[in-house]
């Protein structure tokens, strides 16, 4: 009989563009996001994995939680990172659904289509988006970042506690940056609600006391790699540049394989799952 192959280590990634983007885009395709830069340090280190990535640009953590048993389930991964919290502070009142209308890559062309989005859609948006910025600089958006962050880690609370119930994976939550300058200026109260919701997220880490949901650290990985520079991470604001990403997969390859040397069905996959047996008359009469 030939040695037994390894189980592969199955990680699930969630979150908005903040995964998969890369800037500058257009790259080759050894530009690597950090899901992939995961891949293929953990191949490099001998260890088998398989990779989901659900990332939707804008998707919201309550996107999530409604999603999460078609996602979660069938899959059942050993792993699960989650890197929301970002959209989620970047307007004051704008919805969603306008910002997505507005900016969305998914518009089919047309004449009366182009017309459309540039003559009403691009015309009302800006302005709406110049009223958003003045308003953002006043006591009202203080006002709003608690109660703004809380709702984003109640939602992530929630689809923690759903996905522990299925085999108690390793939850990753990535701590969210700032936008670098150049989006400072359209979103000023972002920089707060951010902070409030890093400082919102790791309470519900603390409270929940499991070692196995853990926050990842990136302001660190930014101080070492970056100089602490948001422009040479995120240059465009909000996605982190193929060194980023790079730094980034690595980290997690490194938290991921530790981890996975915990866990028994890793090492030893005849372990794993009991060997079916014949259940006799008086079990079975019990």
């Amino acid at each position: 009989m030939p040695d037994p192959l390894p189980l592969p280590v199955r990680v699930l990634f969630k979150g908005p563009s903040n995964i998969t983007y890369l800037t500058p885009m257009s790259g080759p395709r050894t530009d690597f996001n950090f899901a992939r830069v995961l891949e293929a340090e953990l191949l490099e280190g001998g260890r088998p994995s398989t990779i989901r990535t659900f990332s939707v640009p804008s998707e919201l953590a309550k996107g999530a939680l409604k999603k999460w048993e078609a996602e979660v389930l069938g899959f059942s991964p050993d792993v699960i990172a989650l890197t929301y919290g970002q959209y989620e502070s970047v307007h004051l009142f704008l919805p969603r659904w306008l910002e997505r209308h507005a900016n969305t890559q998914k518009n089919r062309p047309g004449r009366i289509r182009d017309f459309y989005r540039k003559r009403v859609v691009r015309r009302w948006w800006m302005p709406l988006a110049k009223l958003q910025a003045r308003v953002d600089r006043s006591p009202i958006a203080t006002l709003t970042k608690s109660w703004r962050a809380q709702r984003t880690v109640d939602d992530l609370e929630q689809f923690v506690r759903n996905v522990r119930g299925v085999g108690s994976p390793l939850v990753l939550i990535f701590e969210v940056l700032p936008p670098a300058k150049r989006y400072q200026s359209w979103f000023p109260g972002m920089t707060a609600r951010i902070a409030e919701f890093n400082e919102r997220a790791a309470a519900m880490v603390e409270r929940l006391d499991e070692a196995d949901v853990r926050i990842v650290r990136v302001y660190p990985l930014v101080e070492e790699h970056a100089e602490g520079d948001l422009e040479v991470a995120i240059p465009d604001g909000f996605h982190w540049t193929p060194h980023m990403h790079r730094v980034i997969g690595t980290e997690l390859a490194r938290i991921v394989a530790e981890w996975a040397d915990t866990q028994q069905h890793l090492k030893s996959p005849s372990r794993a799952v009991a060997r079916p047996r014949r259940i006799n008359r008086s079990e079975q009469a019990g």
